[in-house]
């Protein structure tokens, strides 16, 4: 049952679709907005050419011909041919951290003929967006007509794990305009949005679940979400429940330790354990991988008896091996090896935000598809305990909790206040000062301005510092300024980069280089801006125009803007795509240069 929603007081009638593509298993859900009606959210429950109906979720397995046409998922179709091409994990192909060696190995890689890894998003995604179509208008009242009314008012909700960011939703937008979802237009970019799969799950358990619905205020909110490829950690505190508001407690983490990951890990056991053995070929130890993640990995809840897993037929013995009957022989040991790195890196993740045990009534929620995990949620219970929290685990199928909340997110907007993950800002030079260590330290790096000035580069503006807690309308300004010869400044272009190290505010962009990554480039036509003139000690004349960057942390997606000040009246341009756009600067001979050293916000 759902939480007693508001009325939509929208001006016009919209239809809201969420997407959530995880590592194993995907699904869908939506929700008809009309002015004056209480939304109602429902799950997707067929698939197209999908035997499963009334399951919530499909596979996260494709088919691809010889030519990389997209044939259909697992189960689909009856894809016997051995030229085909089977993909399976392929959503961690976007991941941004290094994944571990057994997921690499095991992984495939091989993308079909003449596609990236955004056709293949874009192919599941047009799937998923069809199956979702060909059920509404089939089971809503005037489902066509009012599909049709619709359909170029749609807002698409994508979830992803809690550790991607611009880069990964630039690519994930870029996959919903492929696949037809939005137009490659500012207007259709602006209706795609993203969210967490952890804070997507907190807007189901808040809304789908009696512990969820009777938070109290001041209460906090752990949710894991164990998925197939990632654990997904986020936190947070109830503002107030009448009505709901909350806001991210402490930084979200995304561990890359799903249900998927033990399965791999228990593989890659295997595979050693049978060095020597007949049975240690590639079709075995992929059959073992489909057993093991079928059978054991679901039902393992004790670690005391010995586990059996069908290796293959009845007559295939080799006893040095432990396989009889066909049947490979693990100790409980042994498979609760396979699952602790998982679990105990959940724990430890979790105890570093909670260092003291909790004197108000809290829940944690165990949500995704890994959670059915007997072990998995027994173990977790038992080492949380000293924490405090109330654990509770969902009465209903929690596997694609994700798409439900994820429109849940959109239409009730529960969370007002979010965590930064990392640290974000803009490089530029400053001007020399030789009494500085830091500039002495660069000064064979230095660059001459327009007018003879002498600057250094390198230097790194910190706008917002990792795990500093930000509100949505929160608003984030540095000023800097271009200076050029000859005409004034035209355009500018800061740099919007992510630190990812783990300084508060690094000074220079040269220390730890591998730390910052360019999100995108924000170009601004800042010809309109006001500009001074001044002669340097050389005669020449430079021209300046000052400017801020503007950065909306807020929101679950990065936006940036460009503005200036002319008399009492402030210009912004708001580029098309925000900053999480990668793209390309603009050669220019002009630098940005940072105008003092105190934060406009």
């Amino acid at each position: 049952m759902d939480i007693n929603r508001a009325r939509y007081s929208g001006p016009s009638r919209k239809l809201v679709v969420a997407l959530d593509i995880g590592t194993t298993f995907s699904g869908a859900a939506y929700a008809f907005l009309d002015p004056g009606e209480v939304p109602r959210i429902q799950s997707v429950t067929r698939y197209l050419n999908n035997p499963n109906p009334g399951s919530a979720k499909v596979p996260s397995i494709l088919y691809y011909d010889q030519n990389g046409k997209f044939l259909g998922v697992e189960n689909g179709v009856d894809f016997q041919d051995d030229n085909l091409l089977k993909m399976r994990w392929w959503k961690l192909l976007l991941s941004p951290a290094e994944l571990p060696v057994s997921i690499k190995d095991q992984m495939i890689s091989k993308l079909p003929r003449g596609k990236t890894i955004i056709d293949v998003y874009a192919d599941f995604m047009t799937y998923l967006f069809e199956s979702t179509k060909a059920l509404y208008k089939s089971s809503e009242p005037n489902g066509e007509l009012r599909w049709e009314t619709v359909s170029k008012n749609i807002e698409l909700v994508l979830t992803h794990p809690n550790g991607w960011g611009g880069p990964q939703q630039t690519q994930l937008r870029t996959a919903a305009v492929k696949a037809g979802i939005v137009p490659d237009t500012p207007t259709g970019h602006s209706r795609v949005q993203f969210v967490t799969e952890g804070e997507a799950s907190f807007s189901f358990c808040a809304t789908r679940t009696q512990a969820g619905r009777n938070l109290k205020t001041g209460e906090q909110v752990l949710i894991i979400d164990a998925g197939g490829g990632t654990i997904d950690i986020s936190t947070y505190k109830v503002l107030s429940n009448t009505p709901l508001k909350a806001e991210e407690l402490y930084e979200s983490k995304c561990l890359y330790q799903g249900g998927e990951i033990v399965t791999a890990r228990a593989t890659e056991k295997v595979k050693g354990m049978l060095t020597g053995s007949r049975f240690n070929t590639s079709e075995n130890l992929a059959a073992f991988s489909q057993r093991f993640d079928d059978g054991v990995k679901k039902v393992f809840s004790n670690n005391q008896g010995a586990q059996y897993v069908k290796f293959g037929s009845p007559r295939d013995n080799d006893p040095n091996y432990g396989i009889r009957a066909g049947r490979l022989t693990l100790t409980g040991t042994q498979v609760a090896e396979f699952f602790e790195p998982s679990i105990q890196s959940a724990v430890d993740s979790i105890r570093d935000n909670f260092k003291y045990r909790l004197t108000t009534n809290s829940f944690a929620f165990l949500v995704g598809g890994f959670a059915t995990s007997p072990w998995l949620s027994e173990q977790l219970q038992q080492r949380l305990l000293s924490i405090g929290f109330q654990f509770s685990k969902p009465e209903m199928d929690t596997n694609k909790a994700v798409a439900i909340g994820a429109v849940s997110y959109y239409v009730d907007h529960f969370v007002t206040g979010r965590v930064s993950k990392f640290t974000y800002g803009v490089p530029c030079i400053i001007r020399y000062n030789p009494s500085d260590v830091e500039h002495s330290r660069r000064a064979h790096k230095l660059t001459t301005d327009a007018i003879g000035e002498k600057y250094v580069p390198d230097k790194f503006q910190t706008m917002l510092s990792r795990g500093t807690k930000v509100l949505e309308d929160r608003e984030i300004r540095h000023a800097f300024y271009l200076e050029s010869e000859g005409t004034p400044p035209q355009e500018a272009s800061p740099r919007i980069v992510k630190y990812t190290g783990s300084l508060v505010s690094p000074g220079w962009e040269d220390v730890e280089k591998e730390k910052f990554e360019t999100l995108c480039y924000v170009k601004a036509d800042i010809s309109a801006a006001p500009y001074t003139s001044r002669y340097g000690t050389n005669g020449r004349i430079g021209y300046r125009r000052d400017f801020e960057v503007i950065l909306l942390v807020g929101l679950t997606e990065l936006k940036a803007q460009v503005c200036w000040t002319d008399s009492a009246t402030v210009s912004a341009y708001t580029p098309p795509i925000s900053t999480v756009s990668i793209s390309h600067a603009i050669p220019t001979s002009v630098y940005v240069k940072s105008r003092g050293q105190k934060e406009g916000w």
